[in-house]
């Protein structure tokens, strides 16, 4: 961020301004109209993008400024989706250097909406209010995008914080120490700031889900910049737990544990040697993670909890089931957001129910099950008749089954099965992602199970 919302000069900035290289890509923060676009000859702004949409039910505008000539790739009537390319960065109008002018307004710009800080969005959306993610320190990105790494000083948005979760949650169920989980976010934090990375030069890594893509030319993806497809396929790179499971399974062959934990992401990571010492600066980071997430449930790892499966899943769940309901219980607390989540965690600050279903299922499959973001219905067929699932009598739920609410041609509400009485959800307005009894719900109408599982 190079200039925040507010007093500013004997004035009142009503945006926040984030720098980069000329030409770098402009997002959409979510779906809606364009009602105004132009180039050149705005005021102030020489070229600009006015996109008005409905978040959480309420009428907003997102203002994107200071492009240059032919930096605007949108026209007003344009109905855009959430990450799509609008624009490109500009030095255009009043301007001492390139950048994005971004605003959200309550109420809708061009009919006199008021400006509000957008800081807290870009710090709680996790991928931009619907596909993009604020870069650390630099503009919002989407999947695809480039992403600039290891920038201090930066808050972590929700797909960071979720990433983070994740190395956590492996780590403690794997039995690692403390010392080497220390290890392994400060790796991850030099290497990717605890983004799963694409690279241009493995064109492969951009077909699946990314946070975006990782500066420079080099063969290296995802959480830990693991090298392919010489150490691993391009699939398994661009797949979180098995980036985590690198980590851990490579520290353990390479690395004492009883080293600072700097030593052992050194050690792990191989970097060249007057590049070791860089791990250092993570420390301090490391430790506030580990206090804030560190009560986070463990994941994966051979030791179950009495009566039960992995976190408390039942034993006989199968694996994809134990990765969902996994995924989905890394994002207990997160508050309901209407149209929130995507493939790769929280967007706008949150789930609503269909997110939280599509984002468990595409982190169980690694990628490879993107649902529709929609319940499903006689007009729309959404999860509810998704041909990759299959229906389950409701007398025989299994954990990670899809439970679907209301009735069978206008669902209203869908969550993931634990065992045969609880699910875990993202309720409504007002209330955040959480486990319930089924007896709570009096309109369960279907169950759904992914074909490959038993």
């Amino acid at each position: 961020m190079s200039s925040p919302f507010g007093p500013r000069d004997g004035g009142f900035h009503k945006g926040q301004d984030l720098a980069g290289p000329l030409g770098t890509k402009i997002f959409a923060f979510a779906d809606g109209e364009v009602v105004a676009a132009a180039d050149q000859g705005v005021s102030g702004f020489g070229g600009w993008v006015v996109i008005d949409h409905t978040i959480a039910g309420q009428p907003r505008s997102t203002v994107y400024g200071h492009m240059n000539p032919g930096g605007v790739h949108v026209h007003v009537g344009d109905h855009v989706t959430r990450g799509q390319h609008i624009a490109d960065i500009g030095n255009a109008g009043e301007s001492s250097g390139p950048h994005l002018h971004f605003e959200i307004t309550r109420g809708l710009r061009l009919a006199g909406g008021q400006q509000e800080d957008p800081g807290p969005w870009l710090a709680k959306i996790g991928n931009g209010g619907g596909g993009e993610a604020p870069a650390s320190g630099g503009a919002a990105t989407a999947p695809g995008a480039d992403v600039p790494v290891a920038a201090s000083g930066r808050s972590l948005d929700a797909r960071q914080l979720d990433n983070v979760r994740a190395i956590i949650a492996a780590g403690k169920g794997r039995g690692a120490s403390p010392n080497v989980i220390k290890a392994a976010l400060m790796a991850a934090s030099q290497e990717s700031s605890y983004r799963m990375l694409a690279s241009r030069a493995v064109p492969e890594s951009l077909n699946y889900p990314n946070d975006g893509v990782a500066p420079g030319d080099g063969m290296s993806v995802g959480l830990f910049q693991i090298q392919v497809p010489m150490n691993m396929p391009v699939a398994d790179g661009m797949n979180r737990d098995k980036q985590i499971s690198w980590f851990f399974d490579t520290a353990s062959e390479l690395s004492d544990p009883g080293k600072e934990a700097w030593e052992i992401a050194a050690d792990t990571e191989r970097p060249r040697e007057d590049l070791r010492g860089e791990y250092k600066q993570w420390a301090a980071d490391a430790d506030a993670l580990l206090a804030s997430e560190g009560n986070i449930a463990p994941t994966g790892g051979n030791d179950c909890p009495p009566g039960g499966g992995s976190g408390g899943i039942p034993a006989s769940a199968s694996e994809f089931a134990k990765k969902a309901i996994e995924a989905a219980r890394r994002q207990k607390g997160q508050d309901y957001v209407w149209g929130g989540g995507d493939a790769n965690g929280p967007t706008g600050g949150g789930f609503d129910c269909s997110g939280l279903t599509l984002y468990a299922y595409a982190q169980a499959s690694g990628g490879a099950v993107v649902m529709p973001h929609f319940t499903g219905s006689d007009s729309n067929p959404g999860q509810l008749h998704d041909p990759r699932l299959v229906d389950v009598p409701l007398d025989a739920i299994e954990p990670g089954d899809l439970l679907f609410f209301g009735s069978l041609s206008d669902t209203h509400h869908v969550g993931i099965a634990i065992d045969k009485t609880t699910m875990i959800h993202a309720p409504d307005f007002g209330q955040q992602v959480k486990e319930e009894p089924l007896s709570h719900f009096s309109d369960l109408v279907a169950a759904r199970r992914i074909k490959e599982e038993k």
